[in-house]
């Protein structure tokens, strides 16, 4: 056979190569055509580099971030975040709470040339929440509850979830928290449903209750708060980086 017949073997040729089959090229040459190998130096990413929970009023999510930021090691920001603009903004808790995951009104936005004193703290509030939650988004390692996280964060680096459960295990849950009988508690349920709803069509044109908004949608009234969590830190953990090769891996036992 001529020596020209073997000239891509010798010269690693990137477009003679491409002309083969990939089954064929990866048969004779180890590997595929267009395949980039990657560089030892650059360092694996984690799929999920933040945890942004929407909840149900009532629903538990912030104890489900607490008890997933306490597993992961991560931190975890729901009132942390109110107390944090509120010292940025020389106000107290209670003050900034009034201003929490609230949508601007129509009133507000017509009377803002008008009267900017009223409206100004509130504006303010939400470019502090924006900056902080940005701010957190970048540090990584972080359970985010509310506040339109999920929105706010880039969408490929984060591990978006809802938690949901029916109306009626959520107001007998508000209830004891508030003190207040069933039925105020599921106005009130119904009442921060419809407030963080308003919120998140205004500030980021999403509606908070389409299941497409989220890479999961947990009920934790039929899981149960503990397993909720579980499942959302098993997902996280899937998607840490691994260094692993097919050889490393555990046999399943199944004949191929």
């Amino acid at each position: 056979m001529p020596p020209e017949t073997f000239s891509i073997h010798e010269g690693d040729d990137s477009e003679g190569l491409r002309a083969w089959p990939g089954a064929l090229a990866r048969w004779l040459f180890g590997r595929h055509p267009d395949r980039v190998e990657p560089s030892q130096s650059e360092p694996a990413i984690a799929r999920f580099r933040n945890v942004c929970i929407s909840r149900e009023a009532g629903a538990g999510g912030g104890t489900i971030g607490r008890i997933v930021g306490r597993t992961l090691g991560w931190d975890v920001y729901d009132h942390e975040i109110l107390e944090t603009i509120a010292k940025r903004m020389e106000l107290t808790t209670d003050e900034v709470r009034t201003y929490d995951e609230l949508a601007p009104s129509v009133v507000q936005d017509w009377i803002l040339p008008l009267r900017e004193e009223h409206y100004a703290p509130q504006e303010a509030y939400l470019d502090h929440l924006a900056k902080l939650v940005q701010a957190i988004g970048r540090a990584g390692n972080a359970v985010i509850v509310g506040r339109g996280a999920n929105y706010l964060l880039p969408r490929e680096q984060i591990l978006s979830v809802r938690i949901m459960a029916p109306l009626k295990a959520r107001a007998f849950r508000l209830s004891e928290r508030m003190g207040v009988s069933v039925r105020t508690a599921k106005r009130a349920a119904r009442d921060l449903d419809r407030r963080r709803l308003q919120f998140d069509r205004t500030m980021h044109r999403a509606n908070s209750t389409d299941p497409h908004n989220y890479d999961m949608v947990l009920d934790s009234n039929s899981l149960g708060l503990e397993i909720a969590a579980e499942v959302i830190c098993c997902a996280v953990k899937a998607g840490l980086p691994t260094t692993e090769t097919a050889s490393d891996r555990p046999s399943s036992g199944v004949a191929s």
